[in-house]
């Protein structure tokens, strides 16, 4: 068993150093679509190219998901999060060039491969490393990463675009996340280094039972990955988070192109209005952490998450055409609630595996179905759009909330029952 860091002081570094690395790898992603509305705008792609663009990478970055969840719990986190960023680094400054769209697509794809090294990994080592006390703070904290990154890709691009045009962005991603590799690796390592010193062995924790005051022994957990996923519950959860990852990726995606096009802005004021939806989102993590405090169970919470985002998508499918501040309130309540789900899915669920080795593959097998559904929504967005216009599309997010709410309560009982077995 890894040592745990024993000092408060240190775990904020450290969980600030994973904060981070994922924040900036955003800036190294994000650009594409912060830059899209410039870049149809401006001939360099059609909206369905930049669709075929984005759904590269998200296939890949779902599909590498599932490498990353293996590698994960095998190979040293540090290296893979700096293989992720340095590669990714690469890529976005061959971008920079303005190559081919057949070209932009093979390498953006190889993008999402890069940047599936990332969350996994970093999930893994927070496993590792911080007190099971600190744990769900860690998780809160790291949830965020998703809105900063956001935010810091979309300021960043409206003002290079503004200035220099879209391949800036591109320049700026690449300098970021090679940036954040660098530092990452060169801090990680002074700090696991000194943890395998003068850190603390953790017990693993025992749970009680509320009735009768005894210890409840453990159940045999399956050794079969498949069997595991159905008897935990987290096969039918998988719904919740391939929709969670379509309302929080798929859906930032293309707000600064919607914006654009309902409300007919240039593309920097359309990037700079997307902007309020991080700004929201930062708060979402923590909305999710009160409502854990009073439910006491991460999937009621997250039932009512999807609740929420159901309302505020009925309330821009009916009203967002009329009105951008309705559209921004809408879309800014639901990307809130998405990284509250996210948090839940695949970051608080996946640490109860700490103890059978599975925090990884757990975390990238759901982060996996996330961005596979990312990126068939994202492909399918850029046809609707071109062919049937935003209703249907809107009308589409409400109706997969919707579903991802459903789901949530089939996946519930089985969950709960699974959990006694993990402590």
């Amino acid at each position: 068993m890894k040592k745990k860091i024993n000092s408060s002081r240190i775990t904020a570094v450290f969980v600030a150093v994973c904060w981070m690395a994922y924040s900036f790898s955003y800036i190294g992603r994000l650009n594409f679509s912060a830059s899209m509305a410039e870049m149809t705008n401006s001939g360099v792609l059609l909206k369905s190219e930049a669709g075929a663009v984005t759904t590269g990478f998200f296939i890949c970055y779902g599909l590498g998901q599932f490498l990353s969840g293996w590698l994960g719990d095998k190979v040293s986190p540090r290296y893979l999060v700096f293989t992720g960023l340095t590669c990714s680094s690469l890529i976005n400054l061959a971008i920079s060039f303005g190559p081919p769209v057949a070209l932009m697509t093979v390498l953006w794809s190889a993008n999402g491969l890069s940047q599936a090294l990332l969350w996994a990994p970093i999930c893994r080592i927070v496993s590792d490393r911080v007190q099971t006390s600190r744990r769900q703070k860690a998780c809160t904290a790291l949830a965020t990463t998703m809105a900063g990154g956001t935010l810091f890709a979309y300021i960043l691009s409206a003002l290079l675009i503004s200035s220099n045009g879209w391949q800036a962005s591109f320049i700026c991603g690449s300098v970021c996340t090679l940036a954040a590799a660098i530092t990452w690796i060169i801090v990680t390592t002074k700090i696991e280094k000194d943890t395998e010193k003068n850190g603390i062995i953790e017990e693993a924790p025992i749970r009680i039972d509320d009735e009768s005051g005894e210890a409840v022994p453990h159940d045999e957990i399956p050794n079969n990955f498949i069997k595991l996923l159905a008897v935990s519950g987290l096969m039918t959860l998988a719904v919740a988070s391939g929709v969670q990852g379509i309302l929080k990726d798929c859906m930032s995606t293309w707000v600064p192109t919607f914006i654009s096009d309902m409300f007919e802005m240039n593309s920097v004021v359309s990037i700079l209005t997307g902007t309020l939806l991080p700004v929201f989102g930062l708060f979402g993590p923590y909305i999710a952490n009160r409502l854990l405090a009073k439910t006491r169970d991460e999937l009621s919470s997250l039932f009512i998450l999807f609740v929420i985002s159901s309302a505020a998508l009925s309330m821009l499918a009916l009203f967002g055409r009329f009105s951008i501040v309705v559209s921004i309130i809408a879309l800014a309540v639901t990307y809130a609630c998405s990284l509250g789900q996210n948090m839940f899915i695949v970051g608080t669920i996946p640490m109860y595996f700490h103890n059978v080795g599975k925090v990884s593959m757990i975390t990238g097998t759901l982060n996996a179905v996330s961005y596979l559904s990312t990126a068939v929504l994202s492909w399918i967005t850029g046809a609707l759009v071109d062919t049937a216009g935003w209703g249907i599309v809107m009308t589409l997010w409400l109706i997969l909330s919707a579903v991802a709410a459903v789901s949530v309560i089939f996946a519930k009982r089985r969950w709960n029952k699974f959990r006694r077995n993990l402590f």
